[in-house]
């Protein structure tokens, strides 16, 4: 069963929402598809442990004082101020349990690229969330992908190559890059042989120079 928070109603609206900032309490608003916005407020404290255990798109309850029943709601919006990042305002979207929803959910990688200690690459991750469609309740807080099976250079995980849960479809283009490998400027590292025909290309300058031999240091590898 979905995690249930206290909502009150709120009374305070326009510039004097900030009184209630300064009293630890965070201004909100639950909207929904046929439904009028609806101002209320909730613990700053909640909100933040909310966030940090559910994110945006997971379906939880929210008990309004005076209601009879919880609504069921997503997080769609959090608005933080430019500077300090503190919490300022939260949308909640009042959903229908019966249709589906889409929402922006994070890619987490999991495990290790072989191709980082083979090669000295980087693993660069391009993508950190992807749009899913599903209903409320499947809705996931993350879908994992693992890189273990990145084991060259050039690897690279797309969009297509995720496997999220039953119940849930991915929007996002598959030829999104998710994640690649990059080879560190200095290639291999040091006593590593590269494969046939991987073999690096001189850099265009490098190399001897007046007809003198060129310098043996070679340069630092970036972990």
């Amino acid at each position: 069963m979905p995690d249930t928070y206290a909502a009150e109603p709120r009374t305070l609206l326009g510039k004097q929402v900030s009184r209630l900032r300064r009293e630890g309490v965070l201004p909100a608003n639950i909207y929904g598809r046929g439904l009028a916005s609806t101002a209320v407020q909730l613990q700053t404290r909640d909100v933040r442990g909310l966030l940090q255990a559910h994110g945006l798109n997971t379906l939880i309850n929210l008990q309004v004082s005076g209601e009879g029943q919880p609504r069921s709601v997503v997080v769609r919006k959090v608005q933080r101020h430019p500077v300090s990042r503190q919490l300022e305002h939260v949308d909640f979207y009042q959903v229908d349990l019966a249709r589906a929803i889409q929402g922006a959910v994070p890619v987490v990688l999991t495990g290790e690229a072989p191709a980082v200690h083979t090669y000295k690459a980087l693993l660069l991750q391009s993508t950190d969330s992807v749009v899913v469609e599903a209903l409320p309740a499947q809705m996931p807080a993350h879908i994992e992908v693992s890189v273990s099976g990145m084991r060259t250079p050039d690897a690279v995980i797309s969009v297509g190559d995720l496997k999220p849960p039953a119940g849930v479809a991915i929007v996002t283009s598959p030829d999104v890059i998710i994640a690649q490998m990059s080879r560190a400027r200095g290639g291999a590292a040091a006593g590593e042989v590269l494969p046939e025909g991987e073999q690096e290309e001189p850099i265009e300058g490098e190399g001897e120079s007046d007809g003198e031999e060129a310098s043996a240091e070679a340069e630092p590898v970036a972990e």
